[in-house]
């Protein structure tokens, strides 16, 4: 829900504290610093050391991160980064991050990362929307989907943004493979709903409220 807290947080994920810095850090990182993150946040990563691989997922949650960086902004506002949390059932706060960065800099392939973690939502978070899932789907699942439909290579623009379209094919992936919970006549109100979150930005005022302006989806391409 929109701007709403949870039980349980964290600091901010991995890629969205790397965007906080200017954009010539990710040229001043070396090549086998870009390697061994893009190895640490890789599915095969995750499925050999991740209790989590056969986890039952009872949420979908696509979370807007800030990323800090507000000074490299053309509108003086923070920049955005969307990501998707899979809530997992049971008492314990535990979700997994379907993520697509930019580990190597502007055009170059996004890295997609699968990684596991011990809350539900992240203090980088400025807005996030729930949608439940099907009873019984595993995280496994959604991997394979992602893998399956090549929504796992990625190639960012230009200038290193496009995760907004990426998170789109993926929830539309989702919903047309019924993982998620939402009844068919219901689902092209759902899709519009969620495609006008997609399609403005988000920052918080010096009153620590969110507001959200019109912003053009930036497209990366998927190969």
């Amino acid at each position: 829900m929109f701007g709403k807290g949870s039980k349980k947080s964290a600091s901010g994920s991995r890629s969205t504290q790397a965007t906080s810095g200017s954009p010539s850090d990710y040229d001043s990182s070396t090549s086998s610093q870009k390697e061994a993150k893009r190895v640490a946040i890789s599915l095969d990563t995750f499925y050999d050391t991740s209790q989590y691989v056969s986890s039952e997922v009872t949420t979908l949650r696509v979370v807007v991160h800030t990323g800090g960086n507000a000074q490299y902004t053309e509108d003086g506002r923070s920049a955005n980064h969307w990501s998707i949390f899979l809530l997992l059932a049971g008492n314990e706060a535990a979700s997994v991050r379907l993520n697509m960065s930019n580990v190597d800099g502007s055009d170059e392939l996004g890295s997609f990362g699968v990684t596991g973690h011990d809350y539900l939502l992240s203090r980088s978070e400025l807005a996030y929307f729930d949608y439940p899932v099907v009873p019984g789907k595993k995280v496994y699942e959604f991997c394979n989907l992602v893998v399956n439909k090549r929504r796992n290579r990625y190639r960012m623009t230009g200038n290193g943004n496009g995760c907004r379209h990426w998170v789109w094919y993926l929830f539309n992936d989702f919903l047309a493979y019924d993982y998620i919970d939402i009844a068919t006549p219901d689902r092209r109100n759902v899709t519009a709903q969620f495609y006008d979150h997609l399609r403005h930005k988000y920052h918080r005022d010096s009153n620590r409220r969110v507001n959200r302006i019109p912003s053009p989806i930036e497209e990366g391409q998927f190969v």
